[in-house]
């Protein structure tokens, strides 16, 4: 038995039984049809008037939220009780609360369980943490910002900031697509189609629409809101005068989103009739009596991304059809554009005697192929692959810029690039560097939302308050109190999120509080940081109660290595915990010069206090004792912080500092070394080496973090006791030996430590 469709949650800019229907109520009449859908009814973007129209919409919304949802066409419809003043930030709060109440109690009723959200409107954003939705469509059918009375900037705004959380958009008019795909990367472009069977009706014979039967013909006729936003006034009264024996016949409600809308030019003129709204089930009767159908609109930034549904509706009752040049209506077959009030007078006049029966019936029938019916397939198949499709999106918080001059800053690069392949990965980052990082641009999953510094009480009180609550002054000093708000805003409450690090999980502790998030501990700090004298993170026992609160409180955390999982187990009994290894993009083999000069390189950043004993092991101890068994070898140490160690260089050592290609350095490699005595996790620089085929001789400490490293396979093993480590890389230089640990330390890499297989972990 097929589980049944999932429910549907839309949120609308229109009241459901308003005087035009529009793709909104359309739509979601036929999902109810297999589905359950909740309507929601406009939340009032635009600014109320003292008009009749206005002030009686405002009574009957009164009396409908106080009465709840009803079902109305097969569709359960919320009349939500919010103010119309979406520009002031207190009343944008208070309706927040109100929509939230509203709709997760009206959803709860009809027992809809993370539904689809489906919204025409990008203030449904509010709702993504009460809903939980399964999936979020943003429709977007007009450009609602240009639309008279709205706030267009707020607008803006809240659009800027839905958009990218939706699983798809669906853009009904070319220009929307184009703006839209600024922000996200599945946008549909769906154009508005009609009820193709019902308007091909008019082709057969039956009644008249009374309010035309007696006019002469022939009869020019608009269907729609007769509004001056949108409509060209000016050009319909000039084809009045220009042809008084045409009889114009403008079909719909006039004012229905602009009040203060005037007809009066319209009315003067004796051929032009305003015959008011009809339901839309008799359309076909005032299409039945009509001789050609228009759309006069006018130009402007609202009309340019109008997708007109009574194009298709004319053309199903087979009558020929002149616009003005809409973008969306460019090459479209069986409609004449016309330009200039002469040239629009000319193309009707061309259309009304070139027709005949014959066009008719073609035009219908190839209006069939905009019908709801073949959208609605269209649409389901969309429905099915983004509730199926099994991607899940990530937001990801980290407290720099991600970057890969440190192993922490690899690391999480590597992690992105690994969630990445499953779907979205949203990263907020606090902004350290400036400028957009390069690492992700041919990930097109990959989302930058940067944090910018926030400095003076702000950031005082955040300090303070992690502080507060026992974060090591050294974290507190980097949470920023951007980074938990744009993660809060960008959370859709079934995405995934992830703290990077002590510090972002610092940052979103309250977030923890309210939802599963998952802590990628780096490393366990509380296993060494006090061995190596860092004064920031306090003593042991504080860090140990930080990190401990920190296992305890997230859903899931991501350990680098079996020995860290057993060290935070020791720290946190109950954690939930998950292998998430260090990993590399795989470089490329290449032969690595042996004999004649061989080059033995280090990498490391030196700022970190492992990194700079090691430094001063190589230095002190293992570059003299390899000068004697290897004269040629030279040593070369690359990183940040290594030209400035306290220490003098032996001859055949050369500092180089931070190198930014590292790939030509490993080129040039015969081995590798990571000293390591001390430190936690697992070093990059190793697996790094065993990426780009070059062999590596390592302590034992250095390989703790590298489960399924096998010394004497993988890597040659030795500790910086007199020439022991010197002759290790003495024998790592042997072609046979270095040709065998290289094989194998790549095989190694592409099987447990490259992205591809982070990404199955974490799948």
């Amino acid at each position: 038995m097929s589980p049944s469709p999932a429910p549907v949650v839309c949120v609308g800019f229109a009241e459901w039984d308003a005087e035009l229907w529009t793709n909104q109520q359309h739509l979601m009449s036929r999902l109810a049809r297999d589905r359950q859908v909740l309507f929601v009814e406009s939340l009032g973007l635009r600014r109320p008037q003292m008009a009749t129209r206005d002030l009686g919409r405002l009574v009957r919304r009164l009396v409908r939220g106080l009465r709840g949802p009803q079902c109305r066409d097969g569709v359960w419809v919320l009349s939500p009780l919010v103010l119309p003043f979406h520009g002031h930030p207190a009343v944008r709060a208070l309706n927040t609360v109100l929509l939230r109440t509203a709709v997760r109690r009206a959803a709860r009723r009809r027992g809809m369980t993370r539904p689809i959200l489906w919204t025409y409107v990008p203030q449904a954003e509010v709702l993504t943490t009460v809903l939980r939705p399964r999936a979020v469509i943003y429709h977007c059918v007009d450009d609602i910002a240009e639309q008279k009375g709205v706030d267009g900037d707020a607008f803006r705004r809240a659009e800027d900031r839905f958009v990218p959380i939706a699983d798809v958009v669906l853009a009904s008019a070319p220009n929307l697509a184009e703006r839209l795909r600024e922000h996200h990367d599945r946008v549909v472009h769906v154009p508005n189609v009609a009820d193709t069977a019902l308007f091909a009706t008019a082709r057969s014979a039956g009644p008249t629409d009374e309010a035309l039967a007696e006019l002469p013909h022939p009869r020019v006729v608009f269907v729609g809101a007769v509004v001056a936003t949108k409509l060209d006034v000016e050009l319909i009264v000039a084809m009045a005068r220009a042809r008084r024996e045409w009889t114009i016949v403008l079909v719909g409600p006039v004012g229905l989103g602009d009040p203060s809308t005037d007809v009066g030019a319209l009315r003067a003129e004796p051929n032009v009739r305003l015959v008011g709204a009809r339901p839309h089930q008799v359309l076909p009767e005032v299409l039945r009596g009509a001789d050609i159908g228009v759309i006069p609109y006018a130009l402007n930034p609202l009309t340019a991304s109008i997708s007109p549904m009574k194009v298709y509706e004319y053309l199903a009752a087979g009558l020929p059809v002149v616009a003005t040049p809409l973008p969306s209506l460019a090459g479209l077959e069986d409609v004449t554009v016309a330009h200039g009030d002469e040239g629009f007078v000319a193309a009707v006049e061309r259309e009304l005697r070139q027709d005949d029966e014959s066009a008719r019936s073609a035009r219908s029938v190839r209006a069939a192929d905009h019908s709801w019916t073949r959208r609605m397939t269209e649409l389901e198949e969309i429905l099915e692959e983004i509730e199926g499709a099994g991607a899940r999106r990530t937001v990801l918080a980290t407290p720099t810029t991600p970057n890969v001059s440190s192993g922490a800053g690899r690391r999480t690069t590597g992690i992105i690039r690994a969630l990445a392949a499953q779907g979205i990965v949203d990263v907020v980052y606090q902004d350290t560097r400036g400028g957009e990082p390069v690492l992700f641009r041919d990930l097109p999953t990959v989302r930058l939302h940067p944090v910018r510094p926030s400095r003076g009480p702000r950031r005082v009180a955040a300090y303070l308050a992690a502080r507060g609550q026992g974060v090591p002054k050294g974290f507190a000093r980097g949470v920023w109190p951007g980074l938990a708000a744009r993660v809060d805003a960008l959370d859709d409450g079934r995405c995934r999120v992830v703290a990077d690090g002590p510090v972002a999980m610092a940052a979103l502790a309250r977030t923890a509080r309210r939802r599963d998030t998952v802590y990628n501990a780096h490393n366990v700090e509380s296993s060494f940081r006090h061995l190596i004298g860092d004064p920031d993170v306090g003593s042991r026992r504080a860090l140990e109660a930080f990190e401990r609160a920190a296992l305890v409180r997230s859903a899931q955390s991501w350990l680098v290595s079996e020995a860290d999982m057993k060290s935070a187990w020791s720290l946190a009994p109950g954690a939930r915990l998950l292998r998430v290894p260090n990993v590399v993009e795989a470089g490329h083999t290449t032969s690595h010069p042996t004999s004649v000069s061989p080059t033995v390189v280090f990498v490391g950043d030196a700022t970190y206090e492992p990194n700079r004993r090691a430094v001063h092991l190589l230095l002190g101890e293992i570059a003299p004792a390899l000068e004697r068994l290897v004269p040629a070898a030279t040593v070369i140490v690359v990183g940040r912080g290594t030209c400035d160690v306290d220490l003098a260089p032996p001859p055949n050592v050369e500092l180089r500092g931070f190198v930014e290609d590292l790939d030509q350095l490993y080129a040039n490699a015969s081995c590798a070394v990571v000293p390591l005595t001390e430190g936690g996790g697992s070093p990059l620089k190793f697996l790094e080496a065993l990426a780009h085929g070059v062999p590596v001789v390592a302590t034992s400490r250095a390989a703790v973090g590298l489960d399924g490293l096998v010394p004497g396979e993988h890597f040659l093993e030795a500790e910086p006791k007199g020439d022991a480590f010197a002759e290790a890389v003495r024998e790592a230089l042997e072609p046979a030996i270095a040709l065998r640990l290289a094989r194998a330390g790549r095989e190694i890499v592409d099987r447990e430590y490259s992205v591809q297989a982070l990404s199955r972990v974490l799948a």
